[in-house]
């Protein structure tokens, strides 16, 4: 009777901690928050997804990009900039990985655009709660690519990160043909089913018809100002000669230019290093982009 007594006992206090703990809800009114988003762009509705920042805002917002094809999406980075007053959006670009429409690259440039005036918007700012003053942009590979074209197309964003960011226009000839490159991309091309209509020939004659328009090197003079962050992977993936030291050289030369620099010793994907990747990341975004 006492030993039933005693774990009858023991399972009630624990009980009670869980609920207090385990299972509370949280403390304020404006609890950290996710949302699915949706974005129509000509006709095409793109996937997207929000991580809203706790407090009452509006909140200094970061527009995740991911890279050719996205199998890595830099989620840990949102959860990570949400942690210290962020919000986050996140999206697929036309064609890719179920968004309506076809990829390509012109394209996916056209979609941040778009993604970018749809969180400018009073209204949906309002009930995103979203700076619309404060608005940046962060982007791995392809990614690091858009991210530096979003700020340069568009005077309202403030900041732009890129991870190892690719210029797909490289050297007037494309990434395809860049003679820096190790990697076959006519064949990578080919095998990413999750692109609609996607093809490495695709991609090799986008590339021959608009790689001037898509060289972010004779892009640079519409930044104005603005604070970058470029930071690079010793790796031969995105090459450091032909594609982010050129760009890195064009923006520094950039009326009133702040462009900041780092090169980190991992894999394109920073598999080694995602504590370094996201301290830098925070500390350039709360120190460069939360005024205007």
């Amino acid at each position: 009777m006492k030993f039933s007594f005693t774990l009858n006992l023991f399972i009630t206090l624990l009980l009670i901690s869980l609920s207090n703990t385990t299972y509370a809800k949280a403390a304020n009114n404006y609890p950290a928050s996710t949302k699915e988003l949706t974005f129509n762009a000509d006709g095409d509705r793109m996937s997207g997804f929000i991580y809203q920042a706790p407090g009452i805002g509006p909140h200094p917002t970061v527009l995740l990009l991911h890279g050719y094809p996205g199998n890595e999406k830099n989620l840990d980075v949102a959860q990570a900039l949400r942690s210290i007053g962020w919000n986050v959006v996140f999206f697929h670009y036309r064609g890719a990985w179920g968004s309506e429409g076809e990829f390509s690259f012109l394209n996916a440039e056209q979609d941040v655009q778009t993604v970018l005036q749809f969180i400018s918007d009073e209204t949906n700012a309002k009930a995103l709660n979203i700076d619309r003053n404060l608005i940046s942009i962060i982007g791995h590979s392809m990614g690091g690519h858009l991210a530096i074209a979003g700020i340069l197309d568009n005077q309202s964003v403030n900041c732009a990160v890129a991870y190892d960011g690719a210029n797909l226009g490289v050297g007037d000839v494309g990434i395809i043909d860049d003679p820096n490159t190790t990697i076959s991309w006519l064949e990578y091309s080919d095998s990413l089913f999750m692109l609609n209509g996607w093809s490495g020939e695709k991609a090799k004659q986008e590339l021959k018809t608009h790689a001037k328009a898509l060289n972010l090197v004779r892009r640079v003079n519409t930044l104005n100002g603005r604070s970058v962050l470029l930071i690079a992977a010793d790796t031969d993936v995105i090459p450091l000669k032909s594609h982010i030291e050129p760009l890195l050289e064009a923006l520094v030369k950039t009326n009133n230019s702040d462009v900041t620099y780092k090169l980190i010793d991992d894999d394109h994907s920073f598999n080694s290093s995602r504590t370094e990747l996201i301290s830098t990341t925070q500390n350039f975004l709360n120190t460069k982009c939360k005024a205007k």
